[in-house]
């Protein structure tokens, strides 16, 4: 991507915490900085869970919409991913959060967390062009038009019924 007046606008949707762990901040701020350096502005958006790494992402240069942490509810309903208590509220109530926080339309939304599925992708379209997902655990759906994967053994198979058709699957270690 060349340097233009009008920069490829990337939205990062992923947390840290001492429960969640940090991988998953880590691999995003590897692609964001991939990003950056083909000319897009990329900027998170992260929940201040304890444990967080909002000032790392800061520290990197890129900027952070932080939304409070707002319960610890660890009970799970069956139509939740099995990780949602990890989000810190409902997936509603972060989706709203998210719209109202985008300013304008993004190019791309990349959503880097267990305990967001495809109903929070589908909310999101209407701030985006396209989502990427990035997930390793092929346990729930999603709604997104480029899904990674890195995971050794794993194949495209996986995520057959976890997709739409048309989503491009980057899947195994080489990614």
């Amino acid at each position: 991507m060349n340097q233009t007046a009008n920069p490829m606008r990337v939205v990062v949707r992923t947390d840290a915490s001492l429960q969640i762990g940090t991988g998953h901040v880590m691999r995003c701020l590897t692609l964001a900085a991939g990003l950056a350096d083909l000319g897009a502005q990329v900027e998170f958006i992260c929940r201040a869970h304890q444990g967080n790494l909002i000032a790392l992402i800061e520290q990197r240069g890129f900027g952070v919409i932080t939304f409070p942490f707002a319960y610890g509810d660890d009970s799970t309903s069956l139509d939740q991913p099995e990780h949602a208590h990890w989000l810190g509220c409902d997936w509603q109530t972060d989706a709203q959060q998210s719209l109202n926080a985008i300013s304008g339309t993004v190019d791309w939304i990349v959503v880097d967390h267990y305990a967001l599925d495809h109903r929070w992708e589908t909310k999101m379209r209407e701030k985006c062009a396209r989502i990427m997902c990035i997930d390793d655990l092929a346990d729930r759906p999603h709604d997104c038009d480029l899904l990674l994967d890195q995971s050794l053994g794993r194949c495209s198979q996986d995520y057959t019924t976890l997709v739409p058709e048309h989503a491009k699957l980057l899947i195994g270690p080489k990614y």
